[in-house]
């Protein structure tokens, strides 16, 4: 590619609207004057030229331009928004101008074609206000829509005079109590500027700006801006948004997040997103509101920097919540997302209690719903640093208004719970727990078997991981172990059809290791466990231990909340054992679990996480070359695997990685890994099942 005597054609027309003062209003002063001492030095060097735009090297740094301007402009440096980078690009264009590469017949004759000069006023009455609505988002349209009067004035929009100055490609609009606003001819309503006057602006602000400027000129002309049905109905005055009303502000909210870089990210930035959260609740959109809650909490520990979460969990959270709102259909009034059911008999399968990356602490209890055939489970919990009565306890009262002692004592019934879409069930103190009896061993069994295999389909589901139980009926228990390497206490428990069960429990632990060692080290003998499945690790945790009851049934010990046994009356194996755990607690850093090969679909999903996470981190959306050969090689893998829905996600992020996209392919990516290892998971069903099932 030539120099500046050849051009870029005419898709650079854009930048000439983009003087010193636009791009210091777009990035700052001292950065314009660092781009300019680039371009003097020469270090913006053309590296591609495309028919819409071009790749230049700004200090080795990459940048592509386009027709879009600064504001579309993509950067592979880490710095969100417009960079110096992109400053120095931009200057570069605007100095190479916008004439064709080659030149047309009538200019080698000697006539000096003149191309029409633009209007940026007669562009903004051009404008598609649909377009323009998409882009500024339905909170802000709804918030504008509310302040501005719905019939245009002459001369003024709503009372103050508007005044239009139009400055070649540049129109400057500004109104009382108001920045000033510039519009730049072919930068459309994402290229406008909002001029900071010594405040700090806001991204919905900015929005919110913009969007109002372009109806006071659309007014000022005498023409009426078309605002959508929903947004002319106000909302507030019902108080109750609707379901797409709800999705719009989640959805701009996420997106929003994606665009700065999670990395990036602040407390301040979470704004919009917890006014998602308040919209959902107005709404009555409890599992919106609860995926909100989630993915604010992640990203408030990764804003405080705190070591338990990283990008990845906040992508996948936010991920989570823009696949709900988008795909979930609106509800009607026959399928809410909770609902009062009774359920007749209900069996304890133990609970455990968690401590979340964001410092929230809770407990999960998981039940066996014996009319419905299936595993529940209810949680309860406290954002971190409240109500200090809740803690860990086995005789509290938790859940229901009744401790995890009381609901593990035996079968019970449960008269008014609130069933949530998730078939899970809400914590509260409403239900009536009715006691049926003692448990005993057969009614175990029926549970183990019916509980053996989990469809991978109903182990990736939407909010809280979920659930993977089942119960194992215990012929004879195994050997009791330290595993140093994974930091955990282990314990072997052969099946009733010889099959070895391994449950774990974190060495950090104390008081869970203690219960396990506290129920090896006695007399009482095992019967059956009950084993949740973590699908990341593919190791199974302990929830609950049915131990015998001589002549009056079976106890459940759960072993994070169960008190253990007296370790005074343990044999001297047993003591040195815990004496082992209590040195390994004091050495432990970190979790080292044993490598698992993943399968070909795992390794796909992994390549397009992985680099989904580094560009939502960033906020760039350029592919470095290891990163597109990368995922070249996995949408090959996905195509020889037939997985048409994950090789279409792959070229997606390979084409154009926009903030909607990010959010498709981590989701797709999540959900795919976790339906491969569920399946690589999977019992074999043996000879016979696989002949019944062909």
């Amino acid at each position: 590619m030539s120099g500046a005597g050849a051009g870029l054609g005419t898709w650079a027309a854009v930048y000439a609207g983009y003087d010193d003062d636009a791009l210091a209003t777009l990035a700052s002063p001292g950065l314009v004057r660092r781009a300019r001492k680039d371009v003097a030095a020469g270090r913006v060097e053309p590296v591609e030229a495309r028919p819409d735009g071009v790749v230049v090297s700004v200090g080795g740094v990459r940048v592509e331009l386009d027709a879009r301007g600064p504001a579309g402009a993509r950067c592979a440096c880490p710095t969100p928004g417009a960079c110096q980078h992109v400053v120095a690009a931009s200057l570069w264009a605007r100095g190479t101008g916008a004439a064709p590469a080659a030149a047309p017949a009538a200019a080698r004759d000697g006539a000096t074609p003149s191309a029409p000069a633009p209007d940026p006023v007669a562009e903004i009455l051009a404008l598609d206000p649909r377009v323009v609505h998409r882009a500024a988002g339905a909170a802000v349209v709804r918030a504008v829509a509310e302040t501005v009067p719905a019939e245009p004035g002459e001369g003024a929009v709503g009372g103050p005079p508007v005044e239009v100055a139009v400055d070649g490609p540049r129109a400057e609009v500004s109104w009382p109590g108001a920045p000033r606003v510039t519009y730049v001819a072919g930068a459309g309503f994402p290229g406008m500027l909002v001029a900071p006057e010594g405040a700090a602006w806001s991204d919905a602000d900015e929005r919110r700006w913009r969007l109002e400027a372009l109806v006071h000129v659309w007014r000022a002309h005498g023409r009426p801006w078309p605002w959508p049905e929903r947004a002319a109905a106000t909302p507030r005055a019902t108080g109750v948004p609707d379901a797409r009303a709800v999705a719009d502000e989640v959805v701009r909210a996420v997106e929003r997040l994606l665009d700065v870089g999670l990395s990036h990210v602040g407390r301040d930035d979470l704004e919009e997103l917890r006014g998602a959260g308040v919209v959902a609740r107005l709404g009555r959109r409890p599992a919106v509101q609860r995926l909100v809650t989630s993915a604010v909490g992640r990203l408030e520990a990764l804003a405080d920097r705190r070591d338990a979460v990283d990008e990845t969990d906040c992508l996948l959270a936010l991920a989570e919540l823009w696949a709900y709102v988008q795909a979930e259909p609106p509800p009607d009034a026959g399928t809410p997302d909770e609902r009062p059911t009774d359920l007749g008999r209900v069996v304890s399968l133990g609970a455990r209690w968690w401590v979340a990356a964001s410092g929230a602490r809770g407990v999960t209890v998981h039940l066996w719903d014996a009319d419905a055939g299936r595993v529940r489970s209810v949680t309860t919990g406290r954002p971190p640093g409240a109500d200090p009565t809740f803690r860990r306890s086995w005789d509290l009262p938790l859940v229901w208004g009744r401790s995890v002692e009381a609901l593990c004592r035996g079968p019970f019934a449960l008269r008014g719970a609130t069933e949530r879409a998730d078939t899970g069930l809400r914590a509260g103190e409403g239900p009536a727990v009715e006691p049926l009896g003692a448990l005993d061993a057969d009614e175990l069994r029926d549970v183990a078997a019916r509980t053996a295999t989990t469809p991978p389909r109903a182990e990736a589901g939407f909010g809280r991981a979920p659930a993977a139980v089942r119960v194992v009926m215990v012929r004879e228990v195994g050997a009791i172990a330290l595993d140093e390497v994974a930091q955990e206490l282990t314990w072997t428990l052969v099946a009733a059809d010889g099959t070895e069960t391994v449950v774990r429990v974190d060495a950090a632990d104390e008081a869970a290791c203690d219960t396990l060692l506290g129920v090896a080290a006695g007399n009482r003998r095992v019967v059956a466990v009950a084993v949740e499945r973590d699908l990341a690790s593919r190791s199974d945790e302990a929830v609950g231990l049915f131990v015998d009851r001589p002549g009056e049934g079976l106890d459940v010990v759960v072993p994070t909340l169960t008190p253990a046994y007296d370790h005074r009356a343990w044999s001297t194996p047993w003591t040195r054992l815990r004496a082992r755990v209590r040195s390994l607690r004091g050495r432990a850093g970190t979790h080292a679990r044993e490598v698992v090969v993943p399968t070909p679909v795992e390794e796909v999903c992994d390549t397009l996480l992985d680099t989904v996470v580094a560009l939502a981190a960033t906020g760039r959306r350029h592919l470095t070359p290891h990163q597109a050969s990368a995922l070249a090689r996995a949408a090959r893998t996905a195509d020889d695997l037939g997985a048409t829905t994950l090789a279409a996600t792959v070229g997606l992020v390979a084409h154009e990685p926009d903030a909607a996209r990010l959010l498709r392919a981590g989701f797709v990516a999540s959900r795919g890994r976790t339906l491969a290892r569920a399946v690589a998971a999977a019992p074999d069903p043996g000879p016979r099942a696989r002949e019944a099932s062909a």
